[in-house]
């Protein structure tokens, strides 16, 4: 009886503790979402500034570009190891579901 009892209880520890990491997991693929947007913002900005001769401000949406090309590294080095099968690619079709459901509703 006390065998089924712990046995009872470790199962609960160890399902509340897949939940909890779940969330989390899903929290990171949100950021990382919105990493991949703010970069492709920066990247058009980025040439923008360089197609009006804007070098300086350019310069400075390229070094705001790397930042994000860093992070969005180091969140999917992050997923990955949390078990999520390529992040960055993931995001990216979310991002353009969420593009074409923006264009249907129009």
């Amino acid at each position: 009886m006390k065998k089924i009892a712990l046995l009872l209880f470790v199962c609960g520890f160890l399902s509340t503790g897949i939940i909890a990491q779940e969330k989390h997991v899903n929290a990171e693929e949100k950021t990382l979402k919105n990493t991949i947007e703010d970069k492709k913002e920066d990247r058009k900005e980025m040439g923008n500034d360089l197609a009006k001769l804007k070098v300086k401000s350019a310069i400075k949406e390229r070094k705001e570009v790397r930042h994000h090309r860093k992070s969005i590294k180091k969140q999917k080095k992050h997923l990955k190891h949390h078990g999520v099968h390529r992040p960055v690619k993931k995001a990216k079709l979310e991002l353009q579901k969420e593009k074409l459901e923006k264009k249907d509703k129009i």
